[in-house]
């Protein structure tokens, strides 16, 4: 089996941008679903920017082990894992197929040379625009 331990990529997710960085009266970042594996080896990851049903189905039709959501998957607190709720079923359809949950969110967008420099890049403005 070939791949990257997920501890190893979650170390070089937050490298890039450190969580800290995040909105933290707000905003829910970083690992939001753990597998059932202790540190398993990742071959597939999904990049998304919003993780929806049809985004999971994709990502296991693919074998993705890791989904990299740029808006956390959760927000708000759960009160409840059931099958009413769209994200509810996300949740329980990841931890079902191991399937992990990262989200750097805002701290991709605080980071030097992250989705706001690279927004801003669409203009041909400079990056010291404040």
């Amino acid at each position: 089996m070939t791949g990257i331990q997920l501890n190893t990529i979650l170390s070089h997710l937050k490298t890039y941008a450190p969580l800290y960085l995040a909105e933290q009266t707000w905003d829910n970042v970083g690992l939001l679903v753990e597998p059932n594996n202790d540190n398993p080896v990742i071959e597939n990851i999904l990049f998304t920017n919003d993780l929806t049903e049809p985004v999971l189905d994709e990502a296991i039709e693919r074998h993705a082990q890791l989904i990299v959501s740029y808006h956390p998957a959760i927000f708000s607190p759960l009160k409840r894992l059931t099958q009413n709720n769209w994200k509810e079923r996300i949740i329980l359809k990841c931890i079902k197929h191991g399937i992990t949950v990262y989200s750097p969110h805002t701290s991709w967008d605080a980071v030097d040379n992250g989705i706001n420099h690279w927004l801003i890049s669409a203009f041909g403005i400079g990056k010291n625009l404040y």
